[in-house]
């Protein structure tokens, strides 16, 4: 498809607009585009996209002002993330940095999302007492636990089914029957669980 504005070059930006319920589409080319306005948001065609930017310009407001420059100062001791790098790249260098940047960063998620706690998925495996207990996280650590204990069972039986077949191969049907034993009392332990 054409771009609706030059007419020569193909287009690859689709710009939907709604005025009064009625929706129409318009399509442009990326440099039609960047000659047009498009109040906030015309950086994502400058090839500049940081996250603050759209943030703000979502929110209406704007970007975080830095007041002699204590923002700057902000650095992650683990990777030497800085505010500032942040800021220009939209993406932390680390885990740590989530906690290094909070109270910087902590006003605008709240905004965004509604709130500043994490009500999403977490890796299923990963140490009990990571997570910040509150009330929301206290139901999804047991539920993790409950996933990690039954992730555990299912190497042990694994590992017994080993051991289960070498005894057989060797014909210790003795020790392939307590093998056997453990398996089904592990089996119906993870049912229980479920």
């Amino acid at each position: 498809m054409l771009c609706e504005r030059c007419k020569i070059r193909e287009a690859s930006i689709q710009y939907m607009e709604v005025i009064n319920g009625m929706r129409t589409e318009h399509h442009f080319c990326t440099q039609c585009a960047k000659e047009m306005d498009f109040g906030a948001y015309s950086a994502i065609f400058d090839g500049e996209f940081p996250l603050a930017k759209l943030i703000s310009g979502l929110l209406g407001g704007e970007e975080p002002e830095e007041k002699d420059g204590k923002f700057q100062q902000v650095v992650c001791p683990t990777c030497g993330m800085t505010y500032e790098k942040f800021v220009e790249n939209s993406c932390f260098g680390c885990a740590d940095c989530y906690s290094v940047f909070d109270l910087l960063i902590r006003d605008n998620i709240k905004q965004l999302q509604g709130s500043d706690c994490h009500k999403g998925k977490h890796p299923k495996i990963r140490p009990a007492g990571e997570v910040h207990q509150t009330e929301d996280t206290v139901a999804v650590d047991v539920q993790a636990q409950k996933v990690l204990h039954r992730d555990e069972r299912t190497e042990e039986i694994r590992s017994l089914e080993k051991k289960l077949k070498t005894a057989v191969a060797s014909e210790d049907y003795e020790m392939a029957a307590r093998y056997r034993d453990q398996i089904r009392a592990l089996r119906e332990g993870t049912k229980t669980d479920a």
